[in-house]
């Protein structure tokens, strides 16, 4: 770049900190700035999957060897239906050609580990720069472009006049760790039921992850009852290898939404990122992959040339929401349609149901269609062609 541009960063999670990491590469300064503090930041008790998308991505940016140490991966997915009691498993097998010698379909990352690692990478930058929104408002700083990835609830929305594209599930998402025995240690589990999906996901050994999804009443009213209720709860739901031992640390809960937030025709240099521009229906575990690819395609946008003038930036947003429109609404398509097909109480879907997984028993071609949208997505060998 000819200029040294001002960027500032407003949310300082998982996609904010990736963005001033990706951002740094170039020449310029960046401002990254939260209302919480870091330790707040980082003490968070949620999980994420990692896709081998997100692995291409960690890699360009030299965090893939920085975070495995933390990850652990499964390879295998099982996937179930309650109504009908049809299931599948895919594994490794089921990936391209190209992940062939691949061990693991994907993994599961902590959180706090995560944010350690980030938060750990930023300090090695000499133009990244994280403080409070007050200290940030003292040094009076022009920006150039300003990146907000605030969240799903982000009022920043509203405030500045986007246009937001919603639809409410009224469901919400119970999550919490618990202690299992009896199962296949290196398999993840996605189980859907009337009430909406059951994902399960390894920790580690004897370890995983429960991401329990209800009407938003039910899942208050268990967020609220006894441990030892909500464990009998659980175990009448769980497969039948699964013996559940105990409920490990607190349990906590987040609403489900699919939004789509889209710019006007206006030249304000300012742009959402993250679950900010999108979120989706947590099945499939496509949340965090998908907000990771929006920091890709910034970063490829920039790196097209070798300087970036101001005029380029004022049309950036167009650009970068255009170059990330097709995958977000092939995701909302996929997971919305996961939803209303097979979390339901429709008897008139049964059929399809069971021809569902009847095909994707015995059809091959299926098979990788499905794990490798999972894994890849759309934009897969781009991502590869670049890193």
């Amino acid at each position: 770049m000819k200029n040294k541009f001002n960027f500032k960063i407003v949310g300082s999670g998982p996609t904010g900190l990736l963005l001033s990491i990706a951002l740094s590469k170039f020449d310029c300064n960046i401002f990254l700035t939260d209302l919480l503090t870091k330790d707040r930041l980082i003490d968070k008790d949620k999980t994420y999957a990692i896709t081998h998308s997100t692995k291409q991505i960690l890699s360009k940016f030299r965090l893939w060897e920085k975070l495995e140490p933390f990850l652990f991966g499964f390879d295998t997915l099982s996937i179930s239906d309650s109504v009908t009691s049809a299931f599948a498993n895919l594994s490794t097998s089921d990936l391209d050609d190209d992940l062939s010698s691949a061990e693991n379909i994907g993994w599961v990352v902590k959180h706090s580990d995560l944010m350690n690692v980030f938060f750990q990478e930023i300090e090695h930058y000499e133009n990244i720069f994280f403080m409070t929104p007050q200290r940030l408002l003292l040094k009076t700083k022009l920006f150039d472009y300003q990146f907000l990835s605030t969240g799903a609830n982000s009022l920043d929305k509203k405030l500045l006049n986007f246009i937001d594209i919603k639809k409410s599930y009224s469901q919400s998402c119970l999550t919490f760790k618990v202690s299992l025995r009896g199962h296949c240690e290196k398999r993840a589990y996605e189980i859907f039921r009337k009430e909406g999906p059951l994902a399960l996901l390894p920790l580690e050994k004897n370890l995983y992850q429960v991401i329990w999804t209800s009407s938003t009443l039910k899942a208050i009213e268990r967020l609220n009852s006894d441990k030892n209720f909500l464990m009998d709860n659980l175990s009448t739901i769980l497969p039948d290898e699964f013996k559940l031992d105990q409920i490990i640390g607190e349990c906590n809960i987040f609403p489900v939404s699919l939004s789509l937030n889209l710019p006007v025709l206006n030249f304000k240099k300012l742009v959402f990122v993250g679950d900010a521009f999108h979120t989706f229906h947590p099945v499939g575990g496509q949340g965090l992959n998908t907000c990771w690819r929006d920091v890709n395609t910034i970063f490829d946008i920039f790196n097209e040339n070798i300087s970036i003038t101001k005029k380029q930036l004022i049309l950036f947003k167009f650009k970068y929401v255009s170059s990330r429109i097709l995958d977000i609404i092939v995701t909302i398509s996929i997971t919305d349609s996961l939803i209303s097909i097979f979390a339901n109480k429709n008897l008139f879907l049964f059929p399809i149901k069971k021809f569902s997984f009847l095909l994707l028993n015995n059809v091959v071609f299926l098979r990788k269609l499905v794990l490798n949208q999972m894994t890849k997505s759309i934009i897969y060998s781009r991502i590869k062609q670049n890193s």
